[in-house]
């Protein structure tokens, strides 16, 4: 089977975060940027580099661009390199065009021009952060007997790779799953067939002696 391949198209803080995340997957790279020096951090990360300035006509029409399965874009705050590379990715058949934007009118502008995702950073990191500020309210503000608790903890690694079913953790335990924190987003209500996985943050409830039995046996 043909590996993926992505080319990632700007250097700057997303642009580091995409291939810093995706060096460890099997995922191919080839990453393209002006300044050399940002080109070298990432070298040995990569299958590629090309120190090049891709809104050039004649720079990504000289590769084989149409066989990487997508690209990255993150040329900061410059629309107009984003508006040109853009367009081009999409004449020369690229398939996934992801584009990093500044803000709402910019990411109207990309979509209109094709681009397949238009991701804002800020925008969504905040979106994420206030759904778990509220979601943290909206437990706090559950009224329970006196002995009993709602708790966060990390799901240990005995758990992992089984479901809450198969774990049977309210019987086990004494505990009750309310939700999963999994990559910046939150499960309310998981499903018992719900597969737990490392990196998982489970909200609990039960009784505190429980609860606390519970963290003293995975701590």
């Amino acid at each position: 089977m043909k590996k993926q391949s992505y080319i990632v198209i700007g250097l700057n803080d997303f642009g580091k975060h995409i291939v810093h995340a995706l060096s460890s997957t099997p995922i191919e790279l080839l990453v393209m940027d002006r300044d050399p020096n940002r080109l070298e951090e990432v070298a040995d990360l990569v299958l590629d580099t090309v120190c090049a300035d891709a809104a050039d006509p004649d720079v990504l029409s000289q590769l084989s661009i149409a066989s990487f399965d997508g690209a990255v874009i993150d040329t900061a705050h410059d629309l107009e390199r984003k508006v040109l590379i853009t367009m081009q990715l999409k004449e020369l058949g690229v398939p996934s065009i992801i584009v990093k934007a500044t803000n709402e009118l910019e990411a109207r502008v990309l979509h209109r021009l094709g681009a397949d995702r238009v991701v804002q950073p800020d925008r969504e990191a905040g979106l994420r952060v206030a759904n778990h500020i509220a979601k943290q309210k909206y437990f706090e503000a559950i009224e329970l007997p006196q002995n009993y608790g709602i708790t966060e903890h990390a799901v240990p690694s005995a758990w992992f790779g089984r479901s809450i079913r198969q774990l049977d953790i309210r019987a086990q335990y004494g505990v009750t799953v309310l939700g999963i924190h999994r990559e910046g987003d939150f499960l309310l209500n998981p499903s018992p067939d719900l597969i737990l996985q490392s990196g998982d943050i489970a909200v609990l409830l039960g009784e505190t002696g429980q609860l606390n039995g519970l963290h003293d046996r995975f701590a």
